[in-house]
């Protein structure tokens, strides 16, 4: 049996022989979302998303996800770190000058600020095109079925991909040599799920280390729940939790519960998919479809569409006009992957820090490096147990967890993995030259041993001594702010992303303009298997 010593020797070998280290360069793209607040009280704006910025239907890398004030900012795709926070930097500012504007700021926490009410987060709005209504009666049904509240939970997603020259070592190391063109495709997509099913096993350090969502707003919940603590001014929190927002109070699907799958095989998986989208479920049929002429979501079945799936990563591929998730995969195999359990970090201005980047790349090396093994259907039970319990009390690093050989200690098991991360970050520093990787797990390293470092404690600490967490959040909304606007917003920059949101708004209007049937049709020939 291979270790992980053995395979990064191997690569090592590898880079040395082809005298390039392109094996170990990757690919990456960060989302972030964050809500639209006003600077007085730090409510949800009500505003139209602003027409300066462009359309949030088509444009490249400022858009909205459910609410028409959750602001989503999407990178391209970097060879670099640094390429990706200048990208997310320059995005931040140009933003920020146009919101202090209308007397708006960010929210720089994952869970939501103070709502009254279901109806006071405004759904997002697309224009009048088909594809646009798609998008809308969409988020329609996600409010019929889950409530508003819940989907302005806000994270940072990490879309990452391997060079092909990582997957030339890949293929030799495996044995797998002289490979056809659909050989290779599978043995990617096999690869990929391989490092997904070791991310599940392994992805509560990320929650433990970057979690940063220990308390909510009591308007979050209609009613506190017995494991969370009450704060000052309308605060509960969790007072070992790292990540709400991942536990089981946090944006979890218990209706999908029977759908959960551990990526044995892309076959399986999109077969899973595929099924829930034409199963119907009871409690959706009772919100009818389409009732007095205005549709309450898309479908009465398990699944509306592909991405209402809930996973904490995905296995991507880019999709063609009109092509659906899992027919993309199933043609093409898997491209790169997404992490989404990702807390946004509310010490930075854009969310996270480079350093949180480094680690992830870290980690997802040591993900793909580490075996193969498939996840049995206990395995899975456990990993979902265990990640819901690390969620909620992961800040007691001396409680016993079952990680599925018996109780170990949480500190015993994360210094553990840290260790061998630390082996994947010094090869990677090493054979790189870039210090970063190394220096990236130290950070957390130091987590250990002075857990107020966790963002979790930072947080919680803040949020006491600022009044809570409202308060807090706004407050440091406003920080933020300030130091963006004190930050030059150069020409060049403003002219890029005015040019931006003018070929955006132009988009929207060709793509109206283009539309030839109703509706009606439109929707069922994309609801239509493919």
């Amino acid at each position: 049996m291979t270790t992980l010593t053995d395979a990064l020797q191997a690569l090592a070998s590898h880079c040395q022989q082809a005298a390039t280290t392109s094996a170990l360069t990757f690919h990456r793209g960060v989302e972030r979302e964050a809500l639209r607040v006003d600077r007085t009280e730090g409510r949800i704006s009500h505003k139209p998303h602003p027409k300066v910025l462009g359309s949030a239907m088509t444009h490249s890398s400022i858009t909205t996800d459910y609410s028409e004030s959750l602001m989503e900012f999407i990178t391209g795709v970097h060879p670099s770190v640094e390429g990706v926070i200048k990208e997310l930097e320059d995005i931040h500012n140009l933003v920020n000058h146009e919101l202090y504007k209308q007397d708006e700021c960010l929210w720089p926490a994952s869970m939501p600020c103070y709502l009254a009410n279901n109806e006071d987060v405004p759904i997002a709005y697309y224009g009048e095109s088909n594809t646009g209504k798609l998008k809308r009666v969409y988020r329609e049904g996600l409010s019929n079925r889950y409530g508003r509240i819940m989907q302005c939970i806000a994270g940072m997603h990490y879309n990452f991909s391997f060079d092909k020259e990582f997957w030339a070592f890949l293929e030799s190391y495996k044995g797998k040599t002289n490979l056809s063109s659909a050989e290779k495709q599978a043995f990617q997509s096999d690869s990929y799920f391989a490092l997904i099913r070791n991310f599940r096993r392994s992805s509560w350090m990320l929650s433990l280390l970057f979690g940063a969502s220990p308390a909510i707003d009591e308007s979050f919940l209609p009613k506190k729940p017995d494991s969370l603590s009450t704060l000052e001014r309308n605060t509960w929190f969790g007072p070992k939790a790292t990540s709400l927002r991942m536990s089981d109070l946090g944006y979890q699907n218990k209706a999908q519960a029977d759908l959960y799958v551990c990526y044995n095989e892309v076959e399986t998986y999109i077969s899973t998919v595929k099924k829930a989208l034409q199963t119907p479920y009871q409690s959706y049929q009772d919100i009818g479809v389409k009732v007095d002429g205005q549709y309450r979501q898309l479908n009465s079945n398990l699944l509306q569409i592909e991405n209402e799936y809930y996973s904490d990563i995905r296995p991507k591929r880019v999709t063609q006009p009109g092509e659906h998730p899992s027919a993309a995969l199933h043609a093409r195999g898997v491209e790169y992957i997404e992490v989404r359990i990702m807390d946004l970090d509310p010490s930075s201005s854009i969310g996270m820090q480079s350093s949180t980047l480094y680690f992830i790349d870290v980690f997802l090396l040591y993900c793909m490096l580490r075996g193969d093994e498939y996840l049995g259907s206990a395995e899975c039970s456990q990993l979902r147990k265990m990640q819901q319990e690390i969620a909620s009390h992961g800040r007691d690093l001396d409680m016993d967890f079952d990680f599925g050989q018996g109780p170990t200690k949480l500190r015993t098991k994360a210094e553990d993995m840290l260790d061998s991360l630390a082996e994947v970050a010094e090869f990677l520093s090493s054979k790189t030259g870039n210090p970063a990787y190394q220096q990236a797990v130290d950070v957390q390293r130091e987590k250990l041993s002075d857990e107020t470092l966790l963002p979790s404690a930072q947080l919680l600490e803040r949020s006491k001594t600022q009044h809570g967490f409202q308060s807090a959040m706004l407050a440091l909304s406003k920080e933020q702010q300030t130091e963006w606007m004190s930050r030059p917003l150069p020409d060049e920059l403003t002219r890029e992303f005015m040019g931006k949101a003018e070929r955006s708004l132009r988009d929207q209007e060709a793509i109206e303009a283009a539309d030839e049937v109703d509706f009606d049709t439109f929707l069922a020939a994309y609801l239509t298997p493919q």
